[in-house]
């Protein structure tokens, strides 16, 4: 119990920090083509990485800008303390701190928070998923025409295939979005806002407490090929589990 209230407290922290740095002069540095890093990313990623190494010295911590520090062991906490740097650059409240606990492998649980909106979401594995307390799901859309998908675009990854597929499902659904920010994107097809999210090139501290959101939400989380056993491969598919099949056979496609 007191890692999952340490991690709570630590994420509404962080949380405090970027909503008090949000709209105001930043330090802006790109660390590879198209990716930005500000003074704040710096700034929190230490303040979270410090917190837990003094409340739990023997833990694993991964950072997006610290790899993973005690790497052998078998209790880890998964950090993306801001997600969605370039929203962040440009005012965009579309912003997260992303704090999971994977233990042998397995997420165990996940918050995802965006402090400018303060929602706060939460999953624990076997016990479901909330929006500031109150309980989520996936939405019940079936028919593809009416899905609001949700992708995003790493620099990188960016090929034919890649602007194949985003073809082929926009011409196939209501609509798709472009939000920037991995954890949110799938904390919104948790909550039944989008119907599926997928994306390319994405590390496992972009997804590790979002994908136990949406999973305890009744959602699907999955490979681009639907393979459940994923292990932050480098793509995911999450879908609220009746679109998956038709968002496999589309990626599949091109």
């Amino acid at each position: 119990m007191y890692e999952k209230d340490f991690i709570v407290d630590l994420t509404k922290k962080t949380g405090l920090i970027i909503k008090e740095n949000f709209r105001k002069h930043l330090d802006v540095e790109l660390k590879g083509p198209r990716d930005l890093v500000t003074n704040v990313d710096k700034y929190i990623d230490n303040f979270v990485r410090e917190s837990i190494l003094k409340a739990f010295p023997g833990y694993g911590v991964i950072t997006e800008e610290n790899k993973d520090l005690n790497e052998l062991s078998s209790r880890k906490f998964i950090i993306d303390p801001l997600d969605g740097t370039t929203n962040f650059v440009k005012g965009y409240p579309q912003v997260a701190v992303s704090i999971a606990l994977m233990e042998d492998s397995e997420i165990t649980f996940g918050v995802v928070y965006n402090p400018i909106l303060e929602e706060l979401f939460i999953g624990e594995l076997g016990k479901g998923a909330t929006l500031n307390g109150e309980a989520i799901h996936v939405s019940k859309t079936s028919d593809f025409k009416d899905a609001l998908i949700v992708t995003g675009f790493v620099y990188k990854e960016r090929n034919e295939n890649t602007y194949k597929s985003f073809e082929r499902i926009l011409s196939e659904a209501l609509s798709v979005r472009c939000d920037g920010s991995a954890a949110l994107d799938l904390a919104h097809v948790a909550m039944g806002i989008f119907d599926g999210y997928y994306q390319k090139g994405i590390h496992i501290w972009d997804i590790a407490a979002g994908s136990l959101i949406v999973k305890e939400a009744g959602g699907l989380v999955t490979t681009f090929k639907g393979n459940r056993e994923f292990s932050f491969s480098g793509e995911i598919l999450a879908t609220n589990g009746l679109l998956h099949e038709k968002m496999v056979e589309f990626i599949k496609s091109v």
